[in-house]
């Protein structure tokens, strides 16, 4: 095969799949292939000459401009990683292959679309640390909130309340109208438990009927057993499920830091026996550790 059979490097770059792109030592665009277009939206004429930093989403300009600091000083980024704003205001992840010519004076890059992995990763860590019917945190993330919400008390000499709480009666509920009228009631309770505790306190499943209150920074005892009679009554109002009114209650125990100095899972343990001296006293009611 002779040289003029060969085909061009301008025929593959535009076969390419991921962005090629030549910016000058003061960041300016000299070429991208069409493949950029395609990621970001642009047409290859409206970028040529203009910053590559200008594209880059804000919260990842500082980061981005050391980046390149280091590249500059002759160190290759074979991976990089960063986000930037497309032509219609998305934002689109981006993995760099990047290198530094000194003889031309130019950076040359390619850039790989690793959006859709990153909403995989992102969709795989919510999944981890969530409850998939009430979409409340789970056990897992329950105890790493409450681990940092122990840290953070330690250090301020702030108190943190846990609530333990059990369904009363919920067992009859799914006996007498079946399991999924029982999920529906387990997905209203979260939601009224959501809208009865504040924004900064965290409400999670720890499976079955059982569920956590982590109160953080509550200054007298007085407001966290407050707070619980405010859940309790929440749970004691009529539920009203697919035409079906279910009336139910809640069993709550309730541990507090620093009045119980122990670790994340004795604090919930505290609040856990508080809970099934609530229910062997008849339930619907709460007992502090």
């Amino acid at each position: 095969m002779i040289k003029n059979d060969l085909v061009s490097l301008t025929d593959v770059l535009e076969l390419m799949l991921d962005a090629v792109c030549i910016v000058d030592k003061q960041g300016h665009f000299l070429f991208v292939s069409a493949a950029f277009e395609t990621i970001f939206g642009y047409p290859v004429a409206d970028v040529i000459g203009r910053s590559m930093i200008d594209f880059v989403y804000h919260e990842d300009k500082d980061i981005t401009l050391e980046t390149v600091e280091v590249l500059l000083s002759g160190t290759a980024k074979p991976r990089f990683e960063n986000r930037w704003v497309r032509k219609d205001g998305g934002i689109v992840h981006i993995l760099w292959s990047v290198c530094w010519s000194e003889q031309h004076q130019v950076r040359i890059a390619v850039a790989h679309d690793i959006t859709e992995r990153k909403e995989m990763e992102k969709q795989l860590h919510y999944l981890v640390g969530h409850d998939p019917l009430t979409e409340l945190p789970n056990r897992v993330l329950l105890l790493d909130r409450l681990r940092t919400s122990l840290f953070k008390a330690e250090r301020d000499l702030a108190s943190l309340a846990v609530l333990f709480i059990d369904i009363d009666g919920f067992k009859d509920v799914n006996d007498n109208f079946g399991h999924i009228i029982g999920d529906q009631l387990l997905t209203a309770i979260a939601q009224r438990l959501l809208l009865t505790v504040r924004k900064s306190d965290t409400v999670g499943r720890l499976g079955g009927d059982e569920f956590l209150v982590l109160i953080y920074g509550i200054k007298h005892h007085k407001n966290c057993q407050q707070l619980a009679e405010k859940i309790r009554l929440a749970c004691s109002q009529p539920f009203v499920i697919a035409g079906h009114t279910l009336n139910i209650s809640s069993s709550i125990g309730m541990a507090i830091y620093p009045d119980k100095r122990c670790n994340d899972q004795q604090l919930i343990q505290y609040a856990d026996n508080a809970m099934y001296k609530a229910k062997k006293a008849g339930g619907n009611q709460v007992i502090t550790a």
